[in-house]
């Protein structure tokens, strides 16, 4: 008898979207499991739908049809609310760092921190200056993000997702705006630092430089898994 195969945090099952009505899917049927401290890459050209089954994942936009099962929570038929609870569990990396400019570094990735129950202010400082000396910025947490390189702020943005402790941490083309050396420090750094606690991760991304960190290279085109 074959055992039955065993769940990951990240379990979807015939997953499609279509953003308007009578519109060609964006996807088609996905199927896809991620183990704990698993890192998967999603790529594939643009517009075979990596983005959007990223942001179904993140509990960023409702499903439509299939299941998606994200930290044990199943995402068809949640309500906003269990979407928004799971999205704090969540650890969140784009491209474009989304830094408030009138925020030091430290204010930046404290933010992270603002919903846990019961902590303090200087609690959350103190959290946020121990996770930007883990991503190598301990003499930069003073610093306004237009002090910084485009490398800096993207740790930053690293140390801000992380911040909160994650379950899952998903990023959508983290290094595209950056050189071959900061790229490779920003995912070194999230994946030293998200598997010292098995904390998956799937990361949406064109760029061949960074293929070699995957446990498992997943290729999309038209909106399906290949």
């Amino acid at each position: 008898m074959i055992p039955p195969q065993k769940m990951g945090p990240i379990t979807l099952s015939g997953v499609s979207y279509t953003y308007e009505k009578g519109d060609r899917p964006v996807l088609r049927d996905v199927a896809l499991t991620i183990a704990e401290g698993e890192i998967v890459l999603l790529t594939g050209p643009s517009g075979s739908g990596k983005t959007t089954l990223l942001t179904l994942v993140g509990a960023l936009r409702a499903m439509q049809s299939g299941t998606c099962t994200v930290l044990g929570q199943q995402l068809m038929g949640a309500t906003e609310s269990q979407r928004v609870a799971l999205r704090r569990r969540i650890g969140f990396i784009f491209q474009q760092h989304n830094l408030l400019g009138f925020l030091t570094a430290r204010q930046n990735v404290a933010m992270a921190l603002e919903l846990e129950p019961g902590s303090t202010e200087q609690a959350r400082l103190a959290r946020a200056g121990e996770m930007l000396e883990a991503v190598g910025l301990a003499d930069k947490t003073e610093s306004l993000p237009g002090q910084l390189s485009g490398g800096q702020r993207q740790r930053v943005a690293v140390a801000r997702a992380l911040a909160a402790r994650p379950g899952l941490v998903l990023a959508d083309e983290p290094t595209a705006a950056l050189d071959r050396q900061s790229g490779q420090d920003v995912v070194r750094l999230l994946t030293d630092l998200a598997r010292q606690r098995g904390v998956p991760i799937l990361l949406v991304t064109h760029d061949p430089r960074i293929l070699d960190i995957a446990d498992r290279i997943v290729a999309m085109e038209d909106g399906k898994v290949i």
